[in-house]
């Protein structure tokens, strides 16, 4: 940011990605769900939402062994993040829908299982609301810049960050034979995580549509 000048971010001080985005807002909003959606990387988010009730039925029987179940599926399911990005970059099946439905998939993923260890006593309920409202508000902001700008906002390194640390601290409550502290503290660092993930986000979002005005004016 150049000093004494008052003047805003521009495009050049986004990531590539970001910036790439911005240069290509059209302000029109964009077709999420087309025939380009139906494809291998978007199946893998939809397997990674659809095994949370899973794992919650998981979690309410009695036993070791349905644990150890809980904790490899959730392992499975938080795979399939990697696997999707890999996929969809190796075959050029980037769609506006995958870039969407993925970070979505991680929330309910997340929050799902979260909240399935709350309910059974194992996790507090605030931090399950902390991390609730971030998403929530992310979402939200994710959903304004498509619809008013044709704006999709790329990853950061902040949430990925974020997302990692919520995933082991979620595979450190579901092992059977972790036990103690360990578990409460990598929570705890997860919520910091989470808090500042988000604070990063609305810099960034705010940056990229003032920087997707500028392109959209030229």
């Amino acid at each position: 940011m150049g000093e004494g000048t008052g003047e805003p971010d521009g495009p050049a001080e986004l990531e590539p990605r970001e910036a790439q985005a911005a240069a290509q807002a059209t302000g029109a909003p964009v077709r999420i769900l087309g025939p380009d959606a139906l494809n291998l990387p978007n199946a893998f988010t939809f397997l990674r939402a659809v095994l949370v009730p899973v794992i919650l039925w998981l979690l309410l029987q009695d036993g070791d062994a349905p644990r150890w179940w809980a904790f490899w599926i959730f392992v499975v399911a938080a795979l399939t993040d990697t696997a999707d990005g890999w996929v969809a970059r190796r075959f050029g099946t980037v769609t506006p829908f995958g870039q969407l439905a993925d970070p979505l998939a991680d929330k309910l993923l997340v929050v799902g299982v979260l909240a399935s260890l709350a309910l059974v006593g194992e996790v507090p309920w605030w931090a399950v609301a902390v991390i609730v409202v971030r998403e929530g508000a992310v979402t939200v902001v994710r959903t304004k810049l498509v619809k008013g700008m044709g704006l999709v906002m790329p990853a950061s390194a902040s949430g990925k960050i974020k997302a990692i640390a919520q995933m082991i601290a979620i595979g450190a409550y579901l092992l059977p034979v972790l036990d103690g502290a360990a578990p409460d503290l990598l929570l705890y660092l997860a919520v910091l995580l989470t808090i500042w993930s988000g604070v990063d986000y609305a810099f960034r979002a705010g940056r990229l549509a003032r920087a997707a005005r500028e392109e959209t004016g030229r």
